[in-house]
């Protein structure tokens, strides 16, 4: 009777260990998907915004710099939201064609449309720095490349950890 009543109870603690593990690897990937989706959908703007304000204050732009440049990203913005949502089209074609099984003439030919959108966005980024370099000044521009090199230094250490040497 012992043995019986030490057996129920290990199988009892058995199951219900076996239902909780159950419940975390269903849920857990449902958080990855919720976590993937919302990440998609953020809107990164604010994020950008913060950053120019403190890029401007930290080069001291004049009053007519920041209108001329904000005149810039706003004649560019429409450009590059076509760019953006073309770019999440395509990615999503791929994603599609992948799961589909589609042949390889297909995704070459998606992944050439997809990668001309991407350069188009990366020569879109080089026009806004070239336009964004002849505003400063000399002094300006000084104080623009010892930014980017302690933005650099502090994204290194973040995101790798510091010197490898």
């Amino acid at each position: 009777m012992v043995n019986d009543v030490e057996v129920s109870m290990s199988s009892w603690k058995y199951l219900v260990a076996c239902m909780g593990l159950s419940g975390v690897l269903v849920a857990l990937p449902g958080q990855a998907d919720a976590a993937i989706v919302n990440y998609q959908k953020h809107d990164h703007s604010e994020r950008f915004d913060k950053f120019w304000m403190t890029l401007e204050e930290k080069l001291a732009l004049r009053k007519e710099q920041k209108e001329e440049l904000r005149k810039h990203r706003e004649a560019v913005k429409e450009e590059r939201k076509k760019l953006k949502e073309e770019s999440k089209k395509l990615h999503k074609q791929i994603k599609d064609a992948l799961e589909s099984g589609a042949d390889r003439s297909t995704l070459d030919s998606l992944g050439a449309q997809w990668g001309k959108v991407q350069v188009a966005k990366m020569e879109m980024a080089h026009k806004y720095q070239k336009k964004f370099k002849e505003i400063l000044d000399e002094e300006q521009k000084a104080k623009l490349e010892k930014f980017k090199a302690e933005h650099r230094d502090e994204w290194e250490k973040k995101y790798r950890g510091g010197d490898d040497d």
